[in-house]
C-alpha cells in the first residue's frame, strides 16, 4: 500500500481534482452559453469588434482542443486514484469490500440523477456510478489481474471508437440534402421553455440523453477508472525518485503524442477527419494522462502553495459541491428562463467561463475556512456513514473494552 507521507499526495490530488472540475466547465460553458434565446442576434458582438470573425473562431477551436474531453478524463483517473483509496482505507479498518463503496455509488447514481433531472442533461455522475458499482470488486484482485483488465476495458473501448470511425465515414459519403448547416443561413434558435418543461423534456427523453453516459463512455470510464488504481499502487503520489520519473514520463508521452493528434485536424492534414471522429474519446484520454502528469511536475517544483495553486486545491476539497455549483450557476446565468445573458461569442463564453471559475474558488476558499468539507461532501460522508454507524459504534466500543481489560490485567497493547 502506498504511504501517507508523500510530497503532500493529498494537497496535489486537491489541485488536481479543482483543475478537473473548472477544466470540465471550460467544455460544457460551450452547451450553456447560448441557452439563453431571446432573439436571433449573438449578444456578445459588442465584443466581436474587438476580435474579428478569424479570432472568434480561434478562441473557439483552441478552448475546444485544450479542454474537450480532456478534463473529464483527468477527472476520471483521479476517481479511480480515490477508488483506490477507499480500498486501501476498507482493509486498514477491517470493512468487507466493496460493500461500503457499492453503497457510497448507489448515493453517487441517486444524487446524479438528481443532478440530470434538475439542472444538466450532460452530468457525468450516473456514469460514474454505475461504472463504480462493477468496477470496485476488481480491486481485490492481484495486480497482474488489474493490468489485464483495464487492458480489456482499453481494448473494448478502442473497437467501439473503431465502429464509431466507420459509422461516421459511412454517413459522410452518402449525399445529404442541403439545409442551413450547409448553405451558411443562420439556424434557428429553439423556442425558450420555462424550467419546469426542461425537467420534463429532459425526463421524458431520458434514454436517448443518457446515452453517452450508459452505452458510449462506460468502457472509456472503466479504463481510465483502472488506471487510476493502478497509477495509485505504482506510488505516482510519493515523494520518491520512482514518482518524479512517473510524472515526466506521463507528461511527455501523453502530451507528445496527444498535442499533435489534437491539433492536426486543424492544420487541414489527411486524416484529420478520423481524428475529429476520435478527438474526445481516443486522443482526449492521451492528453489527460499528460495534463497529469505536467501538473504533478509543476507541483513538485513549487509545491502548489502559490496563490492560484491554493484556489485549486479549495475546488479540489470541494470538488462536488463546485461540479453541481458551477452547473447550477451556469443554467441560472443563460437559460431563458434566468438571466438571458446568451447566447454569447466565443469571447464572452470564455469571460463567463472565467468569471465562473472566479466564483468557484473563492466560495470554496471562503466556505473551508469554517468546515472541513463542502456542504454537498459533509451531507455526502453522513448518508454512506448512515447505514454502518451503529455496526461501527459496536466495534468502537468492543475494542476500547478490549484495550480496557488488557490494562486491568497489565498487558501492554499499543
Amino acid at each position: 500500500m502506498q504511504k501517507a507521507n508523500t510530497v503532500g499526495h493529498v494537497a496535489s490530488l486537491d489541485v488536481l481534482r479543482g483543475l478537473a472540475v473548472i477544466g470540465t466547465l471550460l467544455t460544457n460553458i460551450w452547451i450553456f452559453a447560448p441557452a439563453g434565446w431571446d432573439s436571433y442576434e449573438i449578444k456578445g458582438e459588442a465584443l466581436t469588434g474587438l476580435f474579428s470573425e478569424t479570432w472568434q473562431t480561434r478562441i473557439a477551436d483552441i478552448s475546444t482542443m485544450v479542454s474537450n474531453g480532456k478534463f473529464l478524463s483527468l477527472l476520471s483517473i483521479l476517481f479511480g486514484v480515490g477508488m483506490a483509496i477507499q480500498f486501501e482505507s476498507a482493509l486498514r479498518r477491517g470493512h468487507r469490500w466493496p460493500w461500503r463503496y457499492e453503497w457510497r455509488s448507489l448515493l453517487l447514481l441517486a444524487d446524479g440523477f438528481l443532478h440530470f433531472a434538475l439542472v444538466f442533461e450532460f452530468d457525468i455522475l450516473m456514469g460514474y456510478a454505475l461504472v463504480a458499482m462493477v468496477v470496485a470488486p476488481l480491486l481485490r484482485l492481484r495486480t497482474r489481474w488489474l493490468v489485464a483488465a483495464t487492458a480489456l476495458a482499453g481494448a473494448f473501448h478502442l473497437v467501439m471508437e473503431y465502429r464509431s470511425v466507420l459509422s461516421t465515414q459511412d454517413h459522410s459519403a452518402r449525399e445529404l440534402p442541403p439545409d442551413a448547416s450547409t448553405t451558411g443561413d443562420r439556424v434557428p434558435l429553439p423556442e425558450p421553455v420555462s424550467y419546469v418543461d426542461e425537467v420534463a423534456n429532459r425526463l421524458g427523453d431520458f434514454w436517448n440523453l443518457r446515452s453517452e453516459a450508459f452505452v458510449i463512455a462506460p468502457p472509456l470510464s472503466a479504463f481510465l477508472f483502472l488506471t487510476g488504481v493502478l497509477l495509485w499502487r505504482a506510488g505516482l503520489f510519493t515523494a520518491d525518485a520512482r514518482a518524479r520519473r512517473l510524472s515526466v514520463w506521463l507528461a511527455a508521452g501523453g502530451l507528445g503524442a496527444g498535442v499533435p493528434l489534437t491539433v492536426w485536424p486543424a492544420l487541414g492534414l489527411p486524416g484529420g477527419d478520423v481524428l475529429v471522429t476520435l478527438s474526445r474519446y481516443t486522443v482526449a484520454p492521451v492528453v489527460a494522462f499528460g495534463y497529469l502528469g505536467l501538473v504533478l511536475v509543476l507541483l513538485r517544483r513549487g509545491g502548489g502553495t502559490g496563490f492560484l495553486g491554493r484556489r485549486f486545491a479549495a475546488v479540489g476539497r470541494t470538488a462536488l459541491s463546485c461540479y453541481m455549483l458551477q452547473n447550477v450557476l451556469a443554467m441560472a446565468a443563460f437559460n431563458s428562463w434566468g438571466l438571458r445573458l446568451g447566447p454569447l461569442d466565443s469571447v464572452g463564453t470564455v469571460l463567463a467561463w472565467a468569471v465562473i471559475s472566479g466564483i468557484l474558488m473563492l466560495a470554496a476558499s471562503l466556505w473551508l475556512r469554517r468546515f472541513p468539507q463542502g456542504p454537498f461532501e459533509l451531507v455526502w460522508r453522513a448518508a454512506v456513514e448512515a447505514p454502518f454507524r451503529r455496526r461501527d459504534r459496536g466495534r468502537a466500543e468492543e475494542a476500547a473494552a478490549g484495550r480496557e481489560r488488557a490494562r486491568k490485567e497489565h498487558v501492554d497493547v499499543p
